[in-house]
């Protein structure tokens, strides 16, 4: 018996010794049990939390496959040797809500006589920040080209960010129309 065929074998069995109540199931809640259930829309990152990021890439492209039309070609712009070392410490909490916003519009007439505003729900989101910090020990870019090939072509220059440190607190609000 090969050995692909001897731990088939033993998977089955073992399924077979579980029991069925191990197993998940649905089953209706009473109205007791139905008060106790506490629900929270959205998602929060705890504080605490810190990201820690070093990575490198010899080479990001992007290809333009049928260039800008008649006269021109297609072409590859990419990023050389890309480097970017840091971290993300969040401090406060941060938490995402969706939901129906409110969005006001009415008209203004002049010298403060207008039409009462109205509002319409419409879809949103609340991101909010209490706070957290964002240090960018290095994101660097070799080199910036455009050539035929990835990594080919004349060089547009480099770039670099340096020991950057950037504290954020606040809101945001994203809205569709």
């Amino acid at each position: 018996m090969s050995r692909k065929s001897l731990f088939t074998v033993l998977c089955i069995i073992s399924l077979c010794f579980i029991p069925l109540s191990g197993m998940a199931k649905m089953s209706a809640l009473s109205d007791d049990q139905l008060s106790e259930v506490v629900g929270q829309a959205g998602f929060s990152i705890d504080a605490g939390t810190i990201i820690n990021f070093d990575s490198g890439s010899d080479n990001l492209f992007w290809r333009d496959n049928g260039g800008l039309g008649l006269l021109t070609q297609s072409g590859i712009l990419s990023l050389n040797d890309v480097t970017l070392r840091g971290s993300i410490n969040i401090y406060e909490p941060i938490t995402i809500n969706t939901g129906p916003g409110f969005m006001p519009f009415g008209i203004g007439v002049p010298f403060g006589v207008g039409l009462p505003q109205v509002g319409a729900g419409i879809p949103s989101t609340d991101i909010h920040i209490g706070g957290m910090s964002i240090d960018i020990d290095q994101f660097t870019i070799g080199a910036i080209t455009i050539g035929p090939e990835p990594g080919v072509g004349p060089s547009l220059g480099s770039f670099g960010i340096y020991d950057m440190h950037v504290d954020i607190a606040g809101s945001i609000r994203i809205s569709t129309r």
